[in-house]
Formats: structure tokens, sequence, C-alpha cells
């Protein structure tokens, strides 16, 4: 028999679920649901599956413009394709569901910082993370690394910065982004 705290516990725990997930933040290649309420003729066409683009942005039926969904919420996304809709004449008062797709298989987003590292591999992207913290996070520099040379990889896209000391506008510590690739040379 379960206990008056235990039953409790659970219910807070069913509860909260949901409210953490509205919370978290969208990125790039998120997979995403978007489910329009009203009218039913358009529901089918609007109510499908997305994957937010590399730039951050979706693009739903109707609208000429893409939508910046990267940085917002579940909840600030719907909002966001309401207003798209009603500033385009195209609904009065639409209703948007958005919600994250497959939350249990979800893949979280990371950097990999290899070479002359002390624990090289995978690091979870965290909200304003830089290439330094990156690098500080897999234990920091070994003894052979060259740190005048570190390269960031961004897609076809590499850039070398130089980490002897770090300025304090970012300019040689740049933010990262989801799928960065940091390799530190032998020096």
């Amino acid at each position: 028999m379960k206990t008056f705290l235990q039953c409790f516990l659970m219910l807070v725990a069913i509860c909260a679920a949901p409210l953490a997930s509205a919370q978290t933040k969208l990125k790039a290649t998120d997979p995403i649901q978007v489910e329009l309420k009203a009218p039913v003729e358009d529901a089918a066409v609007v109510s499908t599956s997305y994957t937010i683009s590399e730039r951050g942005t979706i693009k739903v039926p109707h609208l000429d413009q893409e939508i910046m969904a990267a940085g917002c919420t579940t909840s600030e996304l719907s909002r966001k394709i309401e207003a798209a809709y009603k500033a385009a004449d195209i609904y009065t008062n639409p209703t948007i569901v958005v919600n994250m797709q497959n939350p249990t298989t979800f893949i979280p987003h990371v950097v990999n910082v290899g070479g002359e590292v002390r624990n090289p591999g995978e690091v979870p992207l965290r909200e304003n993370m830089r290439l330094f913290q990156a690098i500080t996070s897999k234990g920091g520099f070994t003894e052979f690394a060259k740190v005048r040379e570190v390269k960031l990889i961004r897609g076809n896209k590499e850039t070398r910065y130089d980490l002897r000391t770090v300025r304090p506008d970012g300019s040689n510590n740049p933010l990262l982004m989801d799928g960065d690739q940091i390799v530190v040379p032998q020096g």
C-alpha cells in the first residue's frame, strides 16, 4: 500500500514533466510537432512534423516568411506562429500548439573536443557556451597543445583561434553551436 507521501510525489512528478519540457529552449535541428486546432479543413495541412533548420527557423504552410524558432520555448513558438497567421490575414484567431517531437528520443546538443586536451570527447552544449569553456570542461590543454592555433570547425568552415589569452570582447573565444568540432593541434 502506497503512502500519501509516495502518491503525492508521484503526482508532482507527473505534473512537472510537461512543464519542464515546455520551458526548454528550442535549437536548430530539433524535431517539433505543430498542430493547428482550427479550421478543420486546413488542420491537416498545417498540423505536421517539422525540423528546425540550421538557421533556427521553420517554414509553415501559407506564410511567405520563415519563423525564428531557435531560442523559443514551445509555447513562445506557438504564439509566434499564431501572430504570423493573424498578421498575414490568413486566420483570424488560430490556435497553434507546438510540442517537442519524441522527447524520449531527444538527442542532446553537443560539441566535440579533440586533439591535445586532457579528456577528448563530446561536451553537452549549454546556452552561451564559448570555445574556451568547452576546452576547460574536457580538462584543459595538455603540455603538448599548440594553444595559439586552436581550430573550430563549423560545417565546411575552419577558423583558427589563439587562446593564449582570452580577450574580454570574446573576439578569440566565439560562442559555440551544436555540432561544432574543436581540434587542439600538437605544438
